[in-house]
């Protein structure tokens, strides 16, 4: 067991003689920060991504499937696939769409 906390100490940089904390924030902390960046560019990605394919939905509100929080590329900005979209939509979340039972009675 000394074996293995020994080798977490070395890997993380904390068994250095300057002090754990210089040696921690010098060493293995300072990746902390760069996965850090690394979450915040894929979940930035994965918001305005295209519902249907890989591609950016960037261009703003033109992408836009209406009645649900689905953006598309300028590729998939076509009626079949919008339809498509809020029919997957309406059956994901349910929830949102109780509001418009009644009205259709």
């Amino acid at each position: 067991m000394f074996a293995v906390w020994h080798w977490l100490l070395q890997v993380t940089g904390t068994a250095n003689e300057s002090g754990k904390w210089y040696a921690w924030w010098s060493g293995f902390g300072a990746d902390l920060e760069e996965f850090g960046i690394v979450v915040v560019i894929a979940g930035v990605y994965k918001r305005h991504k295209c519902q249907s394919c890989w591609r950016p939905a960037l261009k703003g509100g033109l992408g836009r499937v209406a009645g649900t929080h689905y953006e598309t590329c300028h590729k998939h900005t076509n009626k079949d696939v919008h339809d498509a979209l809020k029919e997957q939509h309406r059956i994901r979340h349910p929830e949102m769409h109780e509001h418009l039972k009644g009205e259709s009675a």
